[in-house]
């Protein structure tokens, strides 16, 4: 056997995840006593909730650690559909538990779509998105509004459409909203307009909202449509990684839609997970199962307005607004064809990210692990001080090009 056959071919098509490699290499630079401000992996920073955090010790001092039922605890789906104020539409039944957002949008693949079938993605699609897809042996797609650069990358009803007239064998469409990488928040009309176009060509409108409590400046999260007429073809993904304080690690994710798609959802994953650890999913209903206490998204705020004071007239960056989760995209193609210091010429926006993490000890991720060559994502989950100084160091960096 040739080397190269040793490993499954749909497994070359990608690689690892840059969000977590950049969380390598900033310990790396650390471990090495090199300056390091980390804007790179999307994780909360804090302590964790007391309450999250005695609710899994006492799991295990009570021995709460035997299988449950592969669909979760029953109480944590009955939680979950409080914490989406869903339960006037679904029953647990309707809820899987996973193991972090990731497994359930994996789910979602393997359960709907069939080998070769399209799965279409937003514009800026999450980094994981495009390999999980490969993965269920689904086409990904990304639909790509026209002029997206300038207006933003929001997919609207005619780009839907444009792609399924093309794609006529297209099973699901993922959207992220609130959206990592770029920010945006789609609003409810923009919602319900794709939504209504899923449901008319039926194909499944899968929502990922795993950001959907860190929405800024008074704005209430836009709900999507749920009656007799959607619920057949919505499917909602979230988790505790993001609205919480450092629960990343946790990883408890859930997923609510159809019970159909649900019950192949649970099946599969009995046999491959059986269920998420039982300590983490009563750690998971003591969270959600209270309510939300907004003090991180007012801090989430405050550090998204002292980045973009400190980042005001960034050389050759244009910066996207930020209404929701707690990233920051910049648009650096300005940055190419510029020169750094040692005349080595920036061409592409790995370029960029390599130069401010290597003459800066800046870290951002590159726009192209989210199919956005010419960004930076820059995560202001961190502290105002690597903020100030950090913004402080891209600046001195960028003026240095020429």
């Amino acid at each position: 056997m040739d080397d190269h056959q040793r490993i499954s071919a749909k497994l070359s098509k990608f690689v690892p995840s840059l969000t977590l490699e950049l969380k390598r290499k900033v310990a790396q630079r650390r471990a090495e006593g090199l300056p390091v401000y980390d804007f790179g992996l999307g994780e909360t920073k804090g302590h964790l909730d007391e309450r999250i955090r005695a609710a899994g010790e006492q799991a295990f001092r009570e021995e709460h650690t035997m299988y449950t039922d592969p669909a979760g605890l029953p109480e944590l789906r009955d939680a979950v559909l409080r914490w989406l104020n869903l339960t006037q539409h679904y029953t647990r039944d309707d809820v899987v538990v996973t193991v972090g957002a990731k497994q359930a949008l994996f789910n979602v693949f393997l359960a709907v779509t069939n080998p070769a079938d399209a799965v279409l993605f937003d514009a800026a699609p999450w980094v994981s998105y495009q390999p999980l897809a490969v993965t269920a042996y689904a086409f990904p797609v990304m639909v790509l509004p026209l002029g997206a650069r300038a207006q933003g990358a929001k997919v609207t009803p005619a780009d839907l459409i444009r792609n399924l007239d093309a794609r006529p064998h297209a099973k699901l469409f993922l959207i992220n909203n609130p959206c990592n990488p770029t920010a945006q928040l789609y609003s409810a009309d923009e919602i319900e307009a794709l939504l209504r176009i899923c449901v008319e060509r039926r194909i499944y409108f899968v929502l990922d909202r795993l950001y959907w409590r860190i929405v800024f400046d008074g704005r209430a999260y836009p709900e999507p449509r749920v009656d007799a007429e959607t619920r057949p073809w919505l499917i909602q993904v979230d988790g505790m990684s993001k609205n919480f304080r450092r629960t990343g690690g946790m990883r408890i994710g859930w997923a609510v839609g159809p019970r159909d798609v649900i019950a192949a959802m649970v099946n599969l994953q009995s046999h491959y997970t059986s269920g998420p650890a039982t300590p983490t999913q009563r750690a998971a209903l003591a969270a959600i199962d209270r309510p939300y206490e907004a003090d991180m998204v007012r801090e989430l705020e405050a550090k998204r307005n002292l980045l973009l004071r400190e980042a005001a007239d960034m050389p050759h960056v244009t910066i996207w607004p930020t209404p929701a989760t707690f990233y920051s995209f910049w648009d650096v193609t300005g940055c190419f064809g510029r020169r750094k210091p040692d005349g080595a010429l920036l061409k592409t926006s790995d370029d960029v990210a390599k130069y401010l993490l290597e003459s800066a000890g800046v870290a951002t991720a590159s726009g192209s692990a989210f199919m956005q060559p010419g960004f930076l994502r820059l995560s202001f989950a961190t502290s105002n001080e690597d903020i100030t100084a950090g913004m402080a160091a891209a600046r001195k960096a960028l003026g240095a090009t020429n």
